[in-house]
């Protein structure tokens, strides 16, 4: 770096610019933090390093000697002295302007942050179309025909979730240490299979216990809604893995083509059978989502070939590859348990023990406020994904982490908290009236439910699948439970009021374990000091795991 080059990378402040990025660093700093450029910071002819102090002459004097020009007059200084503040805005510009660069820098190398940005991107163009498709059908259906079709979707998404088996996340612990072709694609088809099968009989059996849930699901035995939930359970369990699959291999951009197509085209197709046929009911909720999913699906598929992962109908042995991850499924699908259940059956218990207008209340809302909080979720999933690639950089990770969720959800939760009134009106006064006091319980459970989020990421991981399951399986019974009790006595907030109470036992729960893994790393770390390093191994929670399918530890 030449001595130009060194006047152009210092500003006033005494801060360096790098020469490859242009970030902004400190005056002590001998790498760039973004780009990790050595910066070459020159001397002058007495060896004294260039400083941040003395006054604005003593230093252009100083650089007037070393590069041999004539000093400059105090008319001349003054002058300069007066450009001054049109020079430091100058400056704060460029600073901007590289903060920026560095921020798309890390955005494209950074595969944690990349992918949370682009599964963000995913849940805010679904939650705002998802939005308008609300909005929409609020106004040309009944709030009842809203509230059943809202139910009913909670219901079919539900079922989907659970004919997953834990098979999403069992392929975002296997698929980035299978290799390319054969290997590969025998794990998500073996994924594939199980998952159109249990989608099939999950939706057969919706169709045939639903109506026991109460009168106003009886409709479901008509063939026109019995046809599309049998139909859309198995085509949203696969369009789930196929999103899974994505994100395990840190190709987050693919599900936000194949989301986005889907919340897109669910409006028109929510508003042509209007315009051509007439009000459909509740059915007229349920199809535009069978029919987008089913579209986008077919997109899905093609956006896998473009992996270069080799994919291939690679089926030699599926039934082997089935068994062998037995044990993983099994353990995942009991941690997914406690978030879906209290997620899809919570509309359904709105609705059996209010009422249908309620239950369109509430879901509104419910959707509305995870349009504002879903930051902890997304950067959680790319951290999943990171620690399966390298489980011995996942304490690295868990601080990005922590720090990429802090930024997101603390501006979210301020707007959320002053203008939830303003944001619900668009809904119209009676969805204020009403869904005001859940959204802003919705908005303090960001916290608790963003420590529960990351936590439990970190104990899939490590494949401690029997302690997450537990944590997440309890949390979900304390929030139906108290569910149940609160919604006859406190209406709708109930339902928001569990949620926050169990997420914030949950995130006691990881902090007391987090703190016993930390003694008894200390005291194992201890005994190795003093025993045979040679004989004694630690064990530490962050241990290298072997790609053993059916390894689960306690």
């Amino acid at each position: 770096m030449t001595i130009t080059e060194l006047m152009d990378s210092e500003n006033p402040s005494g801060h360096l610019i790098c020469p490859r990025c242009e970030t902004s660093l400190p005056a002590h700093a001998n790498f760039c933090s973004a780009c990790g450029e050595r910066i070459d910071k020159k001397k002058n002819e007495e060896g004294e390093a260039h400083t941040e102090n003395g006054n604005n002459d003593a230093h252009r004097e100083e650089v007037d000697t070393i590069v041999g020009l004539p000093s400059l007059s105090r008319a001349d200084v003054t002058g300069l002295q007066s450009d001054q503040p049109l020079k430091e805005n100058a400056i704060t510009r460029q600073t901007y302007k590289s903060r920026v660069r560095s921020l798309l820098y890390r955005a494209r190398n950074d595969s944690l942050l990349r992918n949370s940005i682009y599964i963000m991107a995913t849940n805010v163009v679904t939650a705002l179309f998802g939005y308008i498709f609300w909005v929409v059908a609020t106004h040309i259906y009944s709030t009842y025909a809203v509230g059943l079709g809202a139910a009913l979707l909670s219901i079919m998404t539900l079922a989907s979730t659970l004919a997953t088996l834990g098979i999403d996340s069992t392929l975002v612990l296997l698929l980035p240490r299978r290799e390319s072709g054969n290997a590969w694609s025998l794990t998500v088809n073996a994924g594939m299979a199980t998952g159109i099968l249990s989608g099939l009989l999950a939706g057969v059996i919706v169709v045939a216990v639903l109506p026991f849930f109460g009168p106003e699901f009886a409709i479901v035995e008509h063939y026109n809604y019995a046809f599309a939930l049998i139909i859309g359970v198995p085509l949203t369990t696969v369009s789930l893995l196929l999103d899974q699959t994505f994100i395990a291999e840190r190709a987050a951009h693919n599900k936000l083509v194949r989301s986005l197509g889907v919340a897109v085209l669910k409006i028109p197709l929510l508003v042509l059978p209007v315009l051509l046929i007439g009000q459909l009911g509740a059915l007229g909720i349920v199809l535009p989502w069978v029919l987008s999913m089913a579209l986008m699906l077919i997109v899905g598929l093609l956006l896998l070939l473009r992996l270069q992962k080799g994919y291939r109908l690679a089926i030699r042995g599926i039934v082997g590859q089935v068994r062998s991850m037995v044990s993983l499924l099994a353990g995942n699908e009991f941690i997914d348990l406690g978030g879906i259940l209290p997620y899809y059956l919570l509309p359904v218990f709105v609705a059996a023990r209010l009422s249908p207008a309620d239950n369109a209340y509430y879901y509104t809302t419910l959707r509305l406020s995870e349009f504002f909080t879903m930051g902890s979720y997304a950067v959680s999933m790319s951290l999943f994904a990171e620690g399966s690639h390298a489980i011995d950089d996942l304490p690295r990770k868990v601080r990005s982490t922590i720090l990429i969720i802090g930024i997101i959800i603390g501006p979210a939760m301020l707007f959320c908290f002053l203008g939830g009134h303003y944001i619900l009106l668009l809904f119209g006064p009676d969805y204020a009236r009403h869904g005001l006091v859940l959204f802003l319980i919705y908005v303090a459970s960001t916290l608790p439910d963003a420590i529960t989020n990351v936590y439990l990421t970190v104990l899939r991981v490590q494949r401690r699948l029997v302690f997450a399951g537990m944590i997440n399986v309890g949390m979900g019974v304390i929030t139906l439970v108290l569910t149940w009790i609160l919604l006859p006595r406190i209406g709708i907030a109930g339902a928001g009021l569990a949620f926050l109470i169990a997420q914030s036992a949950g995130s006691l729960v990881a902090g007391v374990d987090l703190i016993h893994m930390s003694r008894h790393r200390r005291r194992i770390s201890g005994s190795a000091l003093q025993g045979d390093a040679g004989q004694t191994e630690p064990e530490d929670s962050n241990q290298q795991i072997k790609d053993v399918p059916g390894e689960v530890t306690y």
